[in-house]
């Protein structure tokens, strides 16, 4: 008789053919109900970046993905989303995280676009902001996944979202508005004739190429849309005569009244994946804030000071020259802004701008916060609190869009002073040393 251990696992078995392969003993678990949820996802965590080695293991990702689309589990949506995010960190395969690699390629994008495919199916208000976030990515088409997912789930709520952040014939690129404008068209339930939804289209291909062809300059990112705004509005006002050598795009994509946090760590996450082949270098400028200091600090270990010793510059920039950092310079008269981890944009402007309405009587709503008394020596025991009286510690509590929109447009250029510095900073470091690092 010839027993079990006598076959190695190569040997035919009669009657079976080969012996049942990892994947195919993972699909039988999975049929026969032994499998969970929170193992499929530990061995996908494990596939991704793996498929950079062997390649082959892109079908057995592939059947994992098709097996969580087979299940309903609330933990499925957030843990595939923080594996794309999380595959930007550095991992012991990639120093600098295996996305950048991964996700650009063919197969990568398949993969993405299956996972996507799969949070999509739950609609979770929750997942929304993760999903927008994925609009800034440059690594590929992404905004193409995103409307065509938004077409296939019907998901209403989330174009409503994109909708209301973008201001799609002024406010954003090109492409995005090439996408929204068809994913528009796709979600009414009476289509438009075919006359006119070719020349809208057309319009919007043409502004597509006029994008597209911009974006061969470098680019500096900032935080929210306001800070766009703001910033163009004064370079023009202190350069009329000089076109901008530099595009400035925004990074927040929450689209709240303060912009605050969450255009921060985008911008940092954005930041972080500029590739070293990139066409043209890109700078991020982070508000001289909590935020955006602590989202500065955080940035990858491969970005580095710039210069050492006495003649150091402020900002950093990544090992290959392509991406670079920095935070809001302050003049004297504004130290204590960034003292108190407090300088945004807005407060480069001097306090009777700042306190300027529109005609109908809007503009930003400052307000004061609470300070703590504590006993000094001891337990630091807070014993009373009080309304601050410091105004550098004021916060920006609404009304951005109105100052940038309709007030600071309409100032002289006398009152953009303090941004000349800036600029002078953004050029030094974009176009000069960042042209000489990538070199």
């Amino acid at each position: 008789m010839i027993e079990k251990k006598d076959f190695d696992i190569n040997h035919p078995i009669d009657g079976f053919g080969y012996p049942f392969s990892p994947v195919e003993k993972r699909q039988e678990q999975y049929y026969l109900g032994d499998s969970v949820t929170f193992e499929l996802l530990d061995r996908l965590n494990d596939l991704l970046p793996s498929i950079l080695v062997k390649h082959e293991r892109v079908l057995e990702t592939l059947f994992v993905l098709r097996m969580l689309k087979d299940i309903t589990d609330i933990h499925i949506p957030g843990s595939l989303l923080s594996m794309i995010f999380k595959s930007f960190e550095a991992s012991d395969l990639h120093e600098y995280g295996y996305g950048t690699d991964l996700w650009v390629n063919d197969s990568g994008r398949i993969l993405i676009t299956e996972m996507l495919d799969i949070v999509f199916e739950y609609k979770r208000p929750a997942d929304m902001a993760d999903i927008m976030k994925l609009l800034t990515w440059d690594l590929f088409h992404i905004p193409s996944h995103i409307f065509m997912l938004i077409r296939k789930h019907r998901w209403s709520e989330l174009q409503s979202r994109i909708n209301s952040r973008y201001n799609i014939r002024e406010e954003y690129d090109p492409m995005i508005r090439s996408q929204h404008f068809l994913t528009e068209e796709a979600l009414k339930t009476e289509w438009s004739p075919e006359d006119e939804l070719l020349s809208n289209s057309h319009k919007e291909l043409i502004a597509l190429r006029r994008g597209l062809s911009e974006v061969t300059k470098p680019v500096l990112y900032v935080e929210g849309k306001t800070d766009r705004m703001i910033l163009n509005t004064a370079y023009n006002k202190l350069f009329p005569d000089h076109e901008m050598p530099f595009l400035i795009k925004e990074c927040d994509i929450t689209g709240g009244a303060k912009g605050g946090s969450g255009g921060a760590q985008t911008l940092s996450s954005f930041i972080s994946t500029v590739r070293k082949d990139n066409a043209y270098p890109a700078l991020a400028l982070f508000d001289n804030d909590r935020e955006g200091v602590d989202a500065y600090k955080k940035l990858p270990k491969y970005f580095r000071n710039r210069g050492e010793g006495k003649y150091a510059k402020p900002g950093k920039f990544s090992e290959s020259g392509r991406a670079g950092a920095m935070l809001i310079p302050a003049s004297k008269d504004r130290e204590k802004y960034v003292e108190m981890q407090n300088y945004s944009i807005e407060f480069l402007f001097d306090d009777d701008v700042l306190n300027k309405k529109n005609e109908q009587g809007h503009g930003l709503k400052l307000r004061y916060p609470d300070l703590e008394i504590r006993i000094k020596n001891g337990p630091g025991l807070v014993i009373d609190t009080r309304k601050s009286d410091i105004p550098e510690t004021r916060e920006i509590s609404g009304g951005k869009l109105e100052f940038a929109r309709d007030i600071v447009p309409e100032l002289d250029s006398s009152r953009f002073s303090r941004f000349s510095k800036l600029f002078w900073d953004v050029k030094d470091f974009l176009l000069s040393d960042m042209e000489s690092a990538a070199e």
